[in-house]
């Protein structure tokens, strides 16, 4: 047997400090079909026929549908069932018409759907039209659907399927009839045979979770890509077919069939209390032409429908928007007790008069709401401190941070919040370690642990993002994958349950012997390298610490031109670059070869708009400074680059101006960290959850002793995550590693714990 190396973790006495009560909980937004194709129940796609180019180019009306004689199906947009619902289709039969759904309409033997959609048929006596789930070797179900004749009626039917398969959605509309469709839906009955709103393995997927609190439309969604497309939450409630469907600026399309009544639902059925966001009165920065603010004139209205949401969800039945939400099957209220102002945005005048004159009003009108403010996407930066010295100029009472970063950023930042100064509090709402590894989940976890230890800042906080739909992701990682019949779980699932499914309530201090930090250096060699990705570049001008070099061009296919080894903490590079084809920019890199350590600098980042130095580690990037924006790099047009290394220090000149002078980050990484909180047990002694993580190759076992009577013994539920190597993992697939439950006994008030290779242990400690 291999040994073991020793580690102690001392248990502290309670010093009055309780953990943050709502701390861990989910952000969903409609990114990576997460909604539609997703956590929505709905199997039609399109049934609105609202699709559009304004979407995604080559979509329309008729996207996600087919017809066996197309000639006989017309989109038309006269005399529409509702204005939010523009387009509807004829169908002069005989015709065959059929949804693909999402990537198929599957259905197992025995299972029940409600098929519903409006009809509108010319005078006369009630018409009958056939819909089945259908494959290439016949029906699943099959059901005959009644329309009445004359106006845009409401038609439903029963479809029982009678064996398992996947095919698609098909009406049938006999000879001599047209018929003018639209609203067309399939959802799985529930147990009370009522049409399912939620999608029930995803739906029990976040309940494992136990959230505290749920965020929600956004994200980016939240104040969307340009004014026309912000998310206004009155445009979805009420029946669906009359909600305002919009693009959504991930690039597909937003039916809201899943708006804010739904999320409001969501919460309840998961316990969690709503942490809605509304944009700040401004879109998203990146829109093109950058942020734009709500007209003056218009502020007051948008302030009033912020307002008329917490209505909407505290309001008693007697206020006019509780009595709304009374009528729709809700006379009690949801309880809202956050609301989030903004999402990621640049500090700009027009963004600080905009949230100033939001963040005033509820706290005039609802002062018992906790206003949540932003400090840029970013952990850093110009944005970061913006927001952060407007929010403590305001006195906010918490600012939301973000941070995508590698596992390394994670473990040297474990104790990131112990040196805030007083002031607002955070929420962490969104974070991932950029990978779908066992890396990146143990090094959250260790991130978490040190969340969890400092309660006076940090109250909230969710990883991000949650539902990815394999095949249509725009962001990885993300915490769930699912396909149409499989939810995928990730190692960083299984982490986010292990630390809301068992919590403490009071935090103790844990003194960590046995280990110390792991240190961080430069790579002692590496080469120099260029690449372009996207563009065709030629390369002149080229010295390399002062050796001149020859000419040399790279290719938009990706491959790169080896310039020649560097000292990474003593190198200089200048070139001159011409782009002759392309739309994209060039990128230097530095350093070892991955999965080693390297800075790649980026000019013309992020679709050609800015310029940005990004470390890798672990075969992992993060942005080590930037992105700033530029005008981006023009066909034909010379750019001078200069990149000078010094040190941890990294300068970079384009066309004569610094753009780019950081030192790098070089604190030493906490691979084993620790944590432990306790609560009242069921008989009433002290439960203690304690946790671990051994984000190493070096198996180790941990004596833990709690502050107890000596010699008392102990019991303990240990949950271990191990098992799987570092880099396994992947997005798209289900954890290499799931946890286990072992129970185990100790003595002298204490037990120990062993810690496997790169592991994440909570383990529940009674002493008996």
């Amino acid at each position: 047997m291999t040994a073991r190396e020793r580690i102690t973790i001392d248990v502290g006495a309670y010093q009055g400090v309780d953990l943050a009560p709502d701390l861990w909980g989910l952000f969903i937004e409609d990114l990576n079909d997460a909604l539609d194709g997703g956590l929505n129940a709905e199997r039609v796609r399109n049934g609105d026929f609202e699709f559009s180019a304004a979407d995604r180019a080559g979509w329309g009306p008729l996207t996600a549908w087919s017809a066996d004689d197309p000639d006989r199906v017309e989109v038309r947009t006269d005399a529409p069932i509702h204005p939010n619902n523009a387009h509807y289709i004829r169908v002069a039969g005989p015709a065959a018409l059929a949804n693909e759904g999402w990537d198929g309409v599957g259905a197992t033997a025995g299972q029940e759907f409600l098929l519903s959609f409006f009809a509108r048929a010319e005078d006369g006596s009630v018409a009958t039209l056939t819909a089945a789930i259908g494959t290439g070797g016949g029906d699943l179900a099959r059901a005959q659907v009644a329309v009445p004749r004359g106006g845009w009626r409401r038609c439903e039917a029963r479809l029982a399927a009678v064996a398992d398969g996947r095919g698609e959605l098909r009406i049938e509309v006999p000879p001599g009839l047209t018929v003018d469709l639209d609203h067309v839906s399939l959802r799985p009955a529930g147990p009370d045979g009522r049409p399912l709103t939620f999608r029930p393995d995803l739906l029990q997927a976040l309940k494992d979770l136990r959230p505290s609190f749920i965020r929600f439309p956004g994200g980016c969604v939240a104040h969307g890509n340009g004014l026309d497309n912000m998310y206004h939450w009155k445009t979805t409630i009420g029946p669906r077919h009359e909600r305002a469907q919009i693009p959504n600026l991930w690039g597909y399309h937003q039916s809201r069939q899943i708006g804010y009544l739904e999320y409001f639902e969501l919460c309840q059925a998961t316990g969690a209390t709503p942490l809605p966001v509304v944009a700040a009165g401004v879109c998203c920065q990146n829109t093109p032409g950058g942020p734009r603010a709500i007209d003056d004139a218009d502020m007051d209205d948008y302030i009033q429908d912020v307002l008329d949401l917490v209505e909407f969800a505290n309001g008693p039945a007697t206020t006019r928007w509780g009595a709304r939400r009374a009528e729709l099957g809700h006379p009690e209220p949801f309880g809202l007790r956050y609301l989030g102002v903004g999402n990621e945005d640049e500090i700009t005048d027009d963004f600080r008069d905009r949230y100033a004159r939001i963040e005033d009003a509820v706290r005039a009108r609802h002062p018992g709401i906790c206003v949540i403010g932003t400090a840029g996407p970013q952990p850093f930066g110009p944005d970061f401190e913006a927001g952060w010295a407007f929010a403590r100029a305001r006195g906010t009472a918490m600012v939301d941070e973000h941070g995508y970063r590698n596992p390394r950023w994670f473990h040297q930042n474990v104790d990131r919040y112990g040196g805030y100064a007083p002031g607002p509090q955070v929420y962490v709402g969104e974070y991932a370690a950029r990978s779908s590894t066992v890396r990146s989940a143990l090094a959250e976890a260790a991130y978490m642990i040190g969340l969890e230890r400092h309660p006076g800042v940090v109250r909230l906080a969710s990883y991000a993002p949650l539902l990815a739909r394999t095949g249509h992701t725009q962001w990885v990682p993300d915490l769930i994958y699912f396909t149409a019949t499989e939810v995928l779980t990730s190692a960083s699932y299984h982490v986010q349950r292990m630390f809301s499914g068992e919590r403490g309530t009071r935090l103790h201090p844990v003194t960590l012997g046995g280990v110390e930090p792991e240190p961080v250096a430069l790579p002692e060699s590496g080469s120099a390298l260029l690449r372009s990705p996207g563009a065709a570049i030629d390369y002149t001008g080229i010295t390399l610490d002062g050796r001149p070099l020859p000419a040399a061009g790279t290719g938009p296919e990706g491959e790169a031109v080896e310039l020649g080894g560097i000292d990474p903490a003593a190198a200089t590079l200048e070139f001159t670059a011409i782009r002759r084809d392309g739309g994209e920019g060039f990128v230097v890199r530095l350093g070892e070869k991955a999965p080693g350590s390297f800075l790649d600098v980026q000019i013309g980042a992020w679709r050609n708009k800015s310029t940005c130095v990004v470390r890798g580690d672990d075969g992992i990037t993060d942005e080590d400074h930037g992105p700033l924006p530029w005008h981006g790099v023009r066909t034909g047009v010379p750019v001078r680059v200069t990149v000078r290394l010094e040190g941890a220090r990294v300068r970079v000149w384009v066309d004569g101006e610094l753009r780019h002078d950081f030192e790098q980050d070089l604190r030493p990484e906490h691979r084993v960290v620790a944590g432990a909180a306790s609560r009242t047990g069921s008989g009433g002694a002290p439960e203690y959850v304690v946790r671990v993580v051994n984000a190493h190759d070096v198996a180790r076992v941990a004596s833990v002793t709690l502050p107890e009577a000596p010699g008392r013994p102990a019991t303990a539920v240990v949950t271990t995550l191990a098992g799987a190597g570092p880099d396994d993992g992947a997005p798209f697939a289900g954890s290499p590693v799931t946890p286990a439950v072992t129970t185990i006994a100790g003595q002298g008030g204490g037990v120990e714990l062993d810690l496997p290779p790169w592991s994440f242990v909570t383990a529940v400690v009674t002493a008996i």
